[in-house]
């Protein structure tokens, strides 16, 4: 959630400061235009003015001008246009605002002028005049282009160099909280990344962990129950999953074993009874043959003490 809502953040921030840019490149191609027709429908009038007694070169850059003057009045009409106070421009500041209302209020006679120039250049025509006034026209023309109470385009020019570089601060402005915009964005992104990462790792130990404490304690029980021999021992089922199985099948082994163990005791203590018995057995037979072998031997000896009486009672007799 707060990682969307950084995104959408920078985000704005990046789309405001690219409008604002976009505005201020528009605007300062507009200018440029209008700056430099200015000063070509100028160059253009000085050129008419000294081609006076060069009526082919005259006509050629008369045609120029007259191309120079519509193409002004038409970048003139669109900076009106795109900068009419009525409108609400939103990305520009209150210094360009005020520089370009001075400029629209102060230069309101431009389309004036510039239809009285090319109306008086045609008038001026040196195909129709005779070398006399050829010179008077030229001074005419001369005054036209420095008189005070006509259109004054050295100020004009003037003001448009100074909008030109209020616009190319707020072109700055406008780069500068680009890069800035950009590097938030950045840094969201990458503060988005680390988070993710560590939520990754937190959760894979996490995880690791959770399948692995029930195997070690599946391998702690049956290290306990192979070395100790203690098959009363138990793994915890915890869950019902491929270690909870393995867990049951342990403790099966472990009954299993057990009860094996109980029958192989079990028949050892009856072995043990059955040689008990038998030894018992075996000592009374040998105590029994010990007796008769006793009495074969008294009654042996018997015989003998008899038979040598007997012998000697022969031996007396003869």
């Amino acid at each position: 959630m707060g990682t969307s809502i950084g995104f959408l953040i920078a985000d704005h921030y990046q789309r405001q400061a690219q409008k604002r840019e976009e505005a201020a490149i528009e605007e300062l191609y507009q200018m440029s235009q209008l700056k430099t027709i200015v000063f070509r429908v100028r160059t253009n009038q000085h050129k008419l003015i000294l081609y006076m007694d060069q009526p082919p070169k005259w006509t050629e850059q008369y045609a120029l001008l007259l191309r120079y003057v519509e193409e002004a009045r038409e970048i003139w009409f669109d900076f009106q246009a795109n900068y009419n106070i009525e409108n609400s421009i939103i990305y520009d500041s209150i210094i360009e605002q005020e520089a370009v209302y001075r400029l629209l209020q102060n230069y309101k006679g431009f389309d004036a002028y510039l239809q009285k120039t090319g109306g008086l250049f045609q008038a001026k025509n040196p195909n129709q005049l005779s070398p006399n006034e050829i010179k008077a026209a030229q001074t005419q023309l001369f005054n036209f282009m420095h008189g005070s109470s006509v259109f004054m385009i050295d100020d004009f020019l003037d003001d448009i160099t100074m909008l030109v570089e209020v616009i190319a601060q707020e072109y700055q402005q406008a780069n500068w909280e680009l890069k800035r915009a950009e590097k938030l964005r950045l840094y969201i992104i990458l503060g988005s990344l680390s988070i993710s990462i560590a939520i990754a790792t937190l959760l894979a130990i996490y995880t690791s962990r959770t399948i692995a404490r029930p195997i070690q304690l599946v391998t702690h029980i049956a290290q306990q129950v192979t070395e100790e021999s203690n098959f009363d021992l138990q793994a915890p089922v915890t869950t019902n999953d491929e270690i909870g199985i393995l867990a049951a099948s342990l403790n099966r082994l472990i009954l299993e074993v057990k009860q094996l163990i109980k029958i192989q005791n079990d028949a050892n203590e009856q072995l043990e009874v059955y040689s008990q018995i038998l030894e018992e057995k075996v000592h009374e037979r040998t105590r029994e043959l010990k007796e008769k072998n006793l009495s074969l031997e008294l009654t042996l000896e018997e015989l003998r003490r008899t038979q040598a009486q007997l012998i000697e009672t022969e031996k007396n007799g003869e």
